[in-house]
């Protein structure tokens, strides 16, 4: 049987995305969302990919899990979508609550040092972040992997 990708409903933080990923990579969640908080501070389009993600991938307890996605059901898994948004913005979790301090925090960072540093454009070396995290977080995955077998 294949493995396939869900968002996680015990373990999600916002929609489940990155503790999905997590789980279908083998790697612990908290370094996808570690992941999301800096592409989203670098100003790419994280948020965009994690609404789509949030949208497109089943939930693990859902009844569409065993399905494919179907273009029919968008509206439906909008309308989850936007359940599941209300829920957590009447009670938000302490992560939640925890990993928002940290993305606005290094956000901050970034902003004040591009200010106050105005020579070192940390802009213009983003051309090499991506690249290395990638192969960063390609590392982790095959060192994890390794360490299961």
């Amino acid at each position: 049987m294949a493995k396939r990708l869900y968002r996680s409903e015990s373990d999600r933080v916002l929609g489940g995305v990155c503790a999905g990923l997590g789980t279908f990579l083998g790697i612990d969640p908290i370094l996808i969302r570690v992941f999301f908080i800096a592409w989203t501070v670098l100003g790419e389009f994280s948020v965009f990919i994690y609404l789509l993600l949030w949208m497109i991938v089943p939930s693990d307890s859902s009844a569409e899990a065993d399905g494919a996605f179907q273009m029919n059901d968008l509206g439906t898994r909008f309308h989850q979508m936007g359940r599941e948004i209300g829920e957590i913005s009447r009670q938000p979790s302490s992560e939640l609550i925890i990993f928002t301090g940290v993305g606005l925090i290094a956000w901050g960072v970034y902003y004040l040092v591009r200010r106050l540093v105005p020579y070192l454009d940390l802009w213009a070396y983003s051309q090499y972040l991506w690249p290395a995290m990638l192969i960063i977080a390609g590392v982790l995955v095959i060192i994890r992997t390794m360490r299961k077998k």
